[in-house]
C-alpha cells in the first residue's frame, strides 16, 4: 500500500528544516520532498508551497469565503459569477490550489449554491439560470480534478437527479463531465454512483443520441466505472460494473455503432464496447458486421485502426466469435492494416495482439494468417520496432500461436531471419518476457534451452 502524510505533518517537517537547520524556505521545501519520496510517501495531494499552505489571505481562501457568504445571504448572482470564475481559475493552476480549496471548504460551499440553483431553474427553465448552474459545476470539477475524495452523498444524489429529470443538455453535459472526473482513482465514488443505479440513466441518456458531446462525454463515464486504478483499495468491482454495464447497455451501443461509422464517435464507441466485453455471452451480443465497413472506411486512420483492433481482441474472446470473425474475412483485412501501419509501434502492437488472440487454439486460423503473407510483416514489424516492448512481446505471442500446431510454416520464417531477430530481443527483454520469447523460439523449432524454475535441494526424506 502506498504510504500517504497529513498537509500538517509535511508543514511541520518543512518548519523544522527551516528552524532547526537554518535553511530557506525553498531549500528546506525541497529537502521535505526528497525526505518524504525515499520513504515511498505519496505527496500528490499535499501543499508543497508553504505560503500557500499557511497564507489565509491567500486568494483561494477569500474567494470561498466570499462564496459562502454569498450563499448564505442569497446574494446577486452576477457576484456568484464572479467569485465562480475566480475560484475555478485558481482550481485549474494546480492540485496544490484544488485542495487548498477543498480544505477552505469550496465543496460544500459548491454543493449548497447547486441546490439552491438547481431548485431556481427547476422552477424557471431560463438562460440565467441555467448559466449560473454550469457555473456551479464546472467550478466543481475544476475543485476536483485530481481530488475526487471530497464527493458525498449529497453530491451523488445530485448527480442522479440532474441524470434523471433535466433535460436541458449544457447542464447535462457539464454534469457528466463532473461525474467522470469523480470517478477517476476512487473506487468507492464509483461504487456510490452504481448503487443509485446510475446505469438505467446512462441508458435513457444513450438512447436520445442527437448531441454527439454529449454522446461522447456518456462514453467516457461508462469506461471509467471500469477502471480499477484505486491504489487504496485492494479489491475492486471494475468487473462487476463492465458486466453489468455490458448487459445492459450493449444493445444499445452496437447500434450506435451501426449508425456512427466515421471518427472520432466511432473509435470512442469501439473503445467503450471492448471495455465491456468481460464475459463470454457479451462477445457473442457484440459482434456486428459492421466493423467490416468500419475498417474499410478508416483503413489509414490509425486511431480508428487501433480501437477496431482492441474490439477485434475483445471479441475474440468468444471461439464461436472468433470463428465468425475468420469466415468472414477479418484474415486478409487485418494483413493489410499491419502492412498499412507497420511503421506506428502502438498500431503494431495492438494488431499483433489482434492476430495472437484471432490465432489462439486455432489452427486453421494461424495457417490462413500466414498464407495472407503475414510472417514478412510480423518479422518487419520486430525488426523496426526492436526497442518497443510492447510491439516485441505481442509479435512473440502471435508467432507461437501461428506455428504452434502449424509446423510447415517454420521454414519460411526461417528464411526471413526470425531467430536471430528473436536472440536480439531475447538479450534485451530476457527479465521481462524472456520465457514468450524463448516459447516463440521452441514453436520454431529453433536451438533454445530453458531454465529449470524449480529445482529440490536435495534434502533427504525420512521414511
Amino acid at each position: 500500500m502506498v504510504r500517504v502524510i497529513t498537509q500538517e505533518t509535511y508543514d511541520d517537517v518543512v518548519k523544522e528544516n527551516i528552524e532547526e537547520f537554518d535553511m530557506s524556505p525553498e531549500e528546506a521545501v525541497k529537502e521535505a520532498v526528497a525526505q518524504f519520496e525515499a520513504q515511498g510517501v505519496d505527496l500528490s495531494n499535499i501543499i508543497k508551497d508553504l505560503a500557500l499552505s499557511s497564507d489565509d489571505n491567500h486568494l483561494v481562501s477569500i474567494t470561498v469565503e466570499k462564496l459562502k457568504e454569498l450563499c448564505s445571504k442569497n446574494g446577486v448572482d452576477s457576484q456568484i459569477i464572479h467569485e465562480l470564475d475566480v475560484l475555478k481559475a485558481e482550481c485549474n493552476k494546480d492540485i496544490a490550489h484544488r485542495v487548498r480549496a477543498g480544505k477552505e471548504g469550496a465543496y460544500n460551499t459548491l454543493i449548497d449554491l447547486l441546490e439552491i440553483k438547481l431548485k431556481a431553474y427547476k422552477q424557471e427553465h431560463n438562460a440565467h439560470n441555467q448559466n449560473i448552474v454550469v457555473k456551479i459545476l464546472s467550478s466543481l470539477r475544476a475543485l476536483m480534478e485530481m481530488q475526487p475524495d471530497v464527493l458525498d452523498e449529497r453530491g451523488v444524489n445530485i448527480i442522479k437527479s440532474v441524470l434523471e429529470g433535466i433535460e436541458d443538455e449544457s447542464i447535462l453535459l457539464s454534469t457528466l463531465q463532473w461525474t467522470s472526473v469523480c470517478c477517476v482513482k476512487h473506487e468507492m465514488n464509483r461504487q456510490m454512483l452504481f448503487n443509485k443505479n446510475i446505469t438505467d440513466n446512462l441508458k435513457k441518456l444513450l438512447e436520445r443520441k442527437e448531441n454527439k458531446r454529449i454522446l461522447s462525454e456518456l462514453l467516457q463515464v461508462i469506461r471509467r466505472f471500469t477502471l480499477d486504478d484505486d491504489i487504496r483499495v485492494e479489491f475492486g468491482k471494475a468487473h462487476e460494473h463492465a458486466r453489468d454495464l455490458g448487459v445492459n447497455l450493449l444493445e444499445i451501443l452496437t447500434k450506435l455503432l451501426k449508425e456512427n461509422t466515421q471518427p472520432p464517435i466511432v473509435s470512442e464507441l469501439m473503445l467503450t464496447m471492448s471495455t465491456l466485453l468481460v464475459r463470454h455471452e457479451l462477445c457473442a451480443q457484440a459482434y456486428e458486421d459492421v466493423l467490416y465497413t468500419i475498417l474499410a472506411d478508416n483503413y489509414d486512420n490509425v486511431v480508428v485502426v487501433l480501437q477496431a483492433s482492441k474490439l477485434i481482441t475483445a471479441l475474440a474472446g468468444n471461439d464461436d466469435v472468433k470463428r465468425q470473425l475468420v469466415k468472414s474475412g477479418i484474415v486478409p483485412i487485418i494483413v493489410s492494416l499491419l502492412k498499412r501501419h507497420s511503421n506506428n509501434a502502438t498500431a503494431a502492437s495492438l494488431i499483433l495482439k489482434c492476430i495472437s488472440a484471432l490465432s489462439l487454439r486455432e489452427t486453421e486460423h494461424g495457417k490462413l494468417f500466414l498464407e495472407n503473407g503475414v510472417a514478412e510483416i510480423i518479422v518487419e514489424c520486430l525488426t523496426v520496432h526492436e526497442d518497443n516492448a510492447s510491439v516485441q512481446k505481442n509479435g512473440c505471442w502471435a508467432i507461437r500461436n501461428m506455428v504452434a500446431r502449424h509446423k510447415e510454416h517454420n521454414p519460411k520464417f526461417h528464411e526471413l531471419g526470425i531467430e536471430a531477430v528473436l536472440n536480439k530481443s531475447y538479450a534485451k527483454y530476457a527479465k521481462d518476457f524472456g520465457f514468450d520469447i524463448k516459447s516463440a523460439l521452441r514453436d520454431l523449432d529453433c536451438d533454445v534451452k530453458f531454465d529449470e524454475q524449480w529445482t529440490g535441494k536435495g534434502v533427504q526424506i525420512n521414511k
